[in-house]
């Protein structure tokens, strides 16, 4: 019969506990679940929530590769449904002092540096005057390898509304390199994230602040690795819209598919 009062008086002893930690301590019970309901709102909040679309190739092969026609639609598309298109550097901006936009906006970017940009993907940019970002690796060009792209044909693009950007410099899987932690995999993650930033920057006269990691990979120390580079922002393949009143600085890019359809373009950017 004792014990079961002690029991008895143990469990209501740690309700009261319980009762009195869950109403007086203001971290758990009020800051922490406000900022939660807060983030939540955000999220719901179109204004809010900014997609940056990822594309690769016009007319190639593989998944990642659209053909010129989709590509026009999928601009299209976005005219039609009213979606700003905006630079890159604008949504960093907004970063740094977030507030809504007054209407829904996105981000195009291309990886890699096909010969397609110049010839396909710039006419696009100005007939439908939207600002593009394209991350380049710098070996691409480096070994005059036959892309039909150079250095000339980049810098053209960058001033005509195709904003060019680091992507590394082999397109290295920089999360194995970070995995060997050995002097010479230290020594080529410092070649992939900071001197190909010094290389284009000489080569394209203007200073880079954005890098994309190759195939999407990264881990903290990559990231840690290109902040002290200098860049301002990093980009994954992380799929989601960046929600601009958290300020990452990595940010999420929807990986747009060859198999896509426009309803499913629609609902990534609506």
């Amino acid at each position: 019969m004792k014990k079961i009062i002690i029991l008895i008086i143990l469990i209501v002893f740690s309700l009261v506990i319980s009762l009195w930690l869950f109403f007086n301590i203001p971290e758990f019970h009020n800051e922490e679940n406000i900022v939660w309901k807060k983030k939540e709102n955000e999220i719901k909040t179109r204004l809010l929530a900014i997609p940056i679309l990822l594309y690769h190739n016009i007319d190639g092969k593989g998944a990642f590769s659209m053909d010129l026609p989709v590509i026009r639609s999928h601009f299209q598309l976005f005219k039609n449904k009213k979606i700003r298109v905006i630079k890159l550097s604008e949504l960093i901006n907004r970063l740094d002092k977030p507030v809504p936009f007054d209407d829904r906006v996105i981000v195009i970017t291309f990886d890699d540096g096909f010969n397609s940009m110049y010839t396909k993907l710039l006419p696009l940019v100005k007939e439908f005057q939207y600002p593009v970002t394209l991350f380049i690796y710098s070996d691409l060009f480096m070994k005059m390898k036959k892309t039909g792209l150079n250095w000339e044909k980049l810098r053209y693009l960058d001033k005509n509304g195709i904003d060019i950007q680091a992507h590394s410099k082999s397109h290295a899987d920089l999360v194995h390199l970070s995995g060997e932690n050995t002097p010479g995999s230290r020594g080529n993650l410092f070649r992939e994230i900071y001197l190909s930033k010094k290389a284009m920057e000489i080569y394209l006269g203007k200073e880079i602040l954005f890098f994309a990691f190759p195939y999407g990979k990264y881990d903290l120390n990559i990231v840690e690795l290109a902040s002290v580079a200098g860049y301002k922002r990093v980009f994954s393949t992380d799929y989601g819209s960046n929600i601009i009143t958290r300020n990452n600085y990595s940010l999420r890019r929807q990986h747009i598919k060859r198999n896509y359809t426009l309803n499913e373009l629609e609902k990534l950017i609506q």
